[in-house]
């Protein structure tokens, strides 16, 4: 089997070419460290001078971050935490800091709470975009208000460590009391045949100590996804081998579509916060860009870990790139470079089960175009992309036959 070998800024980075799952990485800390997390959570024993104590700003008075990721910078991310701060008051600076520290031991009953949103409602990254609080389907409400909000992250996230890397046994939770290595991994706990039972569980981690203290109340049961993705799903373990013709887009030279791969990540097509769109149907094109890689821990522990890689996060690694060229929106998109990719990125998907199909399908063919190549196009936005006659195909939307991969 053949193998690529990377220098970057001298670190080797060595992997097989035989499919994206088999993909190593030898990964040292390049502005994070996998292995060790990189915003300390609060104990009684790390933070024995301050701990209990709900003023954080009576001693941190200035709160400076030397914290950067690869697209927020020390000082940007500094401005932000500050921009939080004052947005809750200074008096409710815990608030802002347990979201990534813990409450410090304050008790919930002296007003004190853990404030995701209100840095990430102003986050424009894949799978957050501003105003994600307010957004119309928030399948994934915990706590049965309507709406995503704060209860609603740490159901999810117990202990994430903000690197700007998502790894999943680092930024989500211990549900079912282990940790998952892989994104579908873990969105399959709950969307299976024992949700009954696991739903009876304490999910939530209110207080940042890495432990659920309570239990959920979702207004809607989870879906069954997880034996259609195991059996009998085109985009789950089911591998189209090299007989189907997809875009030629690429991650350093390696294929991402389907052809010789694993399972593709729920996230992938959905997005796990909120969406705009029925079914948290991805809201940009470029979101199906998200590749699951093998990281294995060169520096230290030799732990082999998976990461949550994007056209964001590939700021970590100056040579895992994408590549291949895409026309949509009546423009060829050379993904190699960063304006075409960041553009192709934020081209829209829409999906509205109450619209008039006809309308509908000039837009929910872009969620589909984005891997599947082929002659025929019809949408205004990205061509549909199977090689078939599609006006006298079915006048429907493709998910009405192909959820999750279905009818092939």
């Amino acid at each position: 089997m053949r193998k690529l070998i990377f220098i970057l800024t001298g670190v080797i980075l060595t992997y097989s070419c035989g499919g994206l799952g088999d993909a190593n990485v030898n990964y040292k800390d390049l502005g994070v460290n996998v292995a060790v997390r990189s915003s300390p959570y609060l104990t009684a024993e790390n933070h024995p001078d301050g701990w209990g104590k709900s003023d954080c700003l009576g001693c941190h008075q200035n709160f400076k971050h030397t914290m950067a990721t690869a697209d927020l910078s020390v000082e940007q991310y500094q401005n932000m935490i500050e921009k939080a701060v004052n947005s809750v008051g200074t008096s409710k600076a815990i608030n802002v800091c347990s979201a990534c520290h813990g409450l410090n031991g304050v008790s919930l009953n002296e007003g004190a709470q853990r404030q995701c949103l209100v840095c990430h409602d102003n986050f424009e990254r894949i799978h957050f975009y501003k105003g994600t609080g307010s957004r119309a389907q928030s399948l994934h409400d915990f706590n049965g208000n309507g709406k995503i909000d704060d209860f609603d992250c740490v159901v999810c996230h117990w202990q994430p460590d903000m690197d700007g890397i998502v790894e999943p046994d680092t930024d989500f939770g211990m549900i079912e009391g282990k940790l998952h290595y892989k994104t579908s991994d873990f969105c399959l706990t709950c969307h299976s045949n024992d949700w009954e039972n696991i739903s009876q569980e304490a999910f939530a981690d209110i207080n940042g100590d890495g432990k659920a203290e309570e239990k959920i109340s979702p207004s809607k049961v989870p879906i069954e996804v997880a034996s259609a993705y195991t059996i009998n799903d085109w985009h789950g373990d089911n591998s189209y081998g090299d007989n189907a013709t997809f875009k030629n887009v690429q991650l350093s030279n390696q294929i991402l579509f389907h052809t010789g791969h694993e399972a593709l990540a729920c996230t992938q097509c959905h997005n796990p916060h909120a969406s705009n769109n029925d079914k948290l149907i991805i809201e940009k094109v470029g979101e199906t860009l998200i590749l699951e890689k093998a990281i294995i821990q060169s520096d230290n522990t030799k732990e082999v870990k998976y990461a949550v890689v994007d056209p964001q996060t590939t700021l970590y690694f100056a040579d895992l790139k994408f590549s291949g060229n895409v026309t949509a929106e009546n423009k060829t998109y050379d993904l190699s470079y960063i304006s075409d990719l960041q553009s192709y990125i934020n081209l829209p998907v829409k999906n509205i089960d109450s619209v008039d199909e006809t309308i509908n399908r000039k837009y929910m063919s872009s969620l589909c175009a984005a891997c599947h190549d082929g002659s025929v196009s019809y949408s205004p936005i990205n061509g549909l992309g199977l090689s078939i006659n599609i006006e006298g195909h079915y006048s429907g939307k493709c998910s009405e036959c192909h959820t999750h991969g279905g009818t092939f």
